[in-house]
């Protein structure tokens, strides 16, 4: 089959025939030859002009529709706001992008195998309990293996240890004994482990297999802490998800949060021990229901656009990495990948009929399928108009904001705390604390009032409450339902 008509002009095969007359009209002002005189654009407006011809008759289109294969998942995009100002002031628009899987390629999926390696902090700190409930979780997870699954474990203090080289087929009993042995001593160099893991993972990595670093500690890594980033960059590149898992409070939050979203990945706050065995057997659960991988938006920059911040709000709550190669992260079975952009837009030419915010092109890996690969078109343009829109956002815009409100107060609030902008963090927390009361959450609003106090007197949030305003208004934003993690 040739070209996609759908994907030549930008919008879904579920557009309505006002959308398709719209993307049309927008291209052949970007394509046409009396404005981009260049062979390449000449090409590109033929294809334009061939796609409409079918699109806006249903007939065509009809005929045209029974020919494509069943696109496995499905996109939206929806905006806060219905024009722009025709102004050259700053505009803000929130989009959020949507991307469910088809209905059937959920149903003919299989759980793909897993290569899937553990690096445990054993540093002196984790020493006792905690290092004792690491252990019966890894296994745990050793007793869920399937024959097909490549499974390593590496351990880590100021170096690193390969304690169960990668290998499918496993002597689960050996293995246990292996990790049964592992004891604590020294200090905490997570870029250690990670390359030794991420050189494990490395081994056996293939397209069709689930490939993620589970990244356990509890503790600061020092001054190796930009290798650890570059090092992820490269595990993006290779298609390597890195999951952090925090155990207690000493451990750096924002670093870790940086490193695996440079995946796709996403942290975790485990505060006591005996969660730890709950965390991992829900997390390897959830692996098994992934339908596509390493979901990324990549886009060509607009001038006049830009993109100030993004957040994850399913299946599971992160915010992301502001860069021009958006990682999104996974769609699950039976769920969504759901995430809200901030874009502020200063419109350009404001004799234009409307300024272009979005021009890129999703991308996501789905293991054991073919083709593994599956993309789409990604556009969005706003008409430019001399009244502002009344009306109210989308009802889904509105839901999104309102569940992103808690987090963005106390993130806000902490930068002001880091800022010294000690007058203004107390009265964002007193705020948020108010708020919390209101959500129904009293044990989490007293936690801030504590932190109210300590940031008067110390100009410092603690160490805990640092963690739980991050990770408690993070848990409120993902719905139960979509934190599930499915039998296998």
């Amino acid at each position: 089959m040739g070209e996609n008509y759908y994907e030549i002009l930008g919008v879904s095969p579920e557009a309505t025939p006002n959308e398709i007359k719209q993307a049309y009209f927008r291209l052949v002002r970007r394509y046409h030859p009396d404005v981009a005189p260049d062979p390449a654009s000449h090409e590109k407006f033929l294809q334009i002009q061939a796609a409409y011809e079918v699109l806006s008759d249903p007939l065509k289109r009809a005929e045209y529709d029974k020919t494509l294969p069943k696109d496995p998942l499905t996109l939206s995009l929806l905006a806060s706001r219905k024009n722009l100002l025709r102004v050259q002031e700053p505009q803000l628009v929130y989009v959020l992008l949507t991307v469910t899987p088809n209905a059937e390629e959920e149903m003919a999926a299989q759980r793909p195998p897993f290569n899937l390696c553990l690096a445990l902090d054993r540093s002196t700190s984790m020493s006792g309990e905690r290092l004792a409930a690491v252990k019966r979780a890894a296994s745990m997870l050793i007793d869920e293996l399937r024959p097909d699954d490549i499974f390593s474990v590496v351990t880590f203090n100021d170096r690193a240890e390969v304690v169960v080289p990668a290998t499918r087929g496993q002597d689960k009993d050996y293995l246990k004994k292996q990790v049964a042995a592992i004891t604590a001593s020294g200090g905490t160099e997570i870029f250690q482990g990670l390359q030794v893991a991420y050189r494990q993972v490395g081994r056996f990595y293939s397209p069709d297999y689930l490939n993620e670093i589970i990244l356990v500690t509890d503790g600061h890594t020092y001054g190796d802490e930009d290798k650890c980033y570059k090092l992820a960059v490269q595990a993006r590149g290779q298609g390597i998800v890195i999951t952090g898992v925090g155990i207690g409070h000493k451990w750096n939050a924002e670093f870790l949060d940086r490193l695996t979203a440079a995946t796709g990945g996403s942290t975790h706050l485990i505060t006591s021990s005996r969660h730890i065995e709950a965390f991992l057997e829900t997390h390897f659960r959830g692996m098994g229901q992934r339908l596509a991988e390493q979901v990324t938006l990549a886009w060509h920059e607009q001038p006049g656009a830009t993109l100030q911040y993004a957040f994850r709000l399913a299946p599971d709550a992160a915010p992301l990495t502001v860069e021009s190669h958006l990682v999104l992260g996974h769609v699950p079975r039976g769920d969504k990948l759901q995430v809200v952009m901030e874009w502020l837009v200063r419109p350009q030419d404001l004799e234009a009929p409307e300024q272009q915010i979005l021009d890129g092109v999703l991308r996501a890996r789905l293991p054991l399928r073919q083709p593994p690969t599956w993309q789409k078109s990604v556009a969005l343009a706003l008409p430019l108009a001399k009244e502002a829109d009344l009306s109210s956002p989308p009802p889904a815009i509105i839901t999104a904001m309102g569940q992103l409100t808690l987090y963005r107060m106390q993130e806000k609030a902490q930068q002001d705390v880091q800022a010294g902008r000690i007058a203004q963090a107390t009265r964002r927390l007193e705020q948020l604390a108010s708020r919390l009361l209101t959500a129904g959450q009293p044990q989490l609003a007293a936690t801030v009032r504590q932190e109210v106090g300590r940031v008067r007197r110390t100009h410092h949030l603690s160490d805990e409450g640092e963690k739980a305003l991050r990770f408690g208004t993070r848990a409120l934003i993902t719905p139960p339902s979509s934190k599930r993690g499915a039998s296998r």
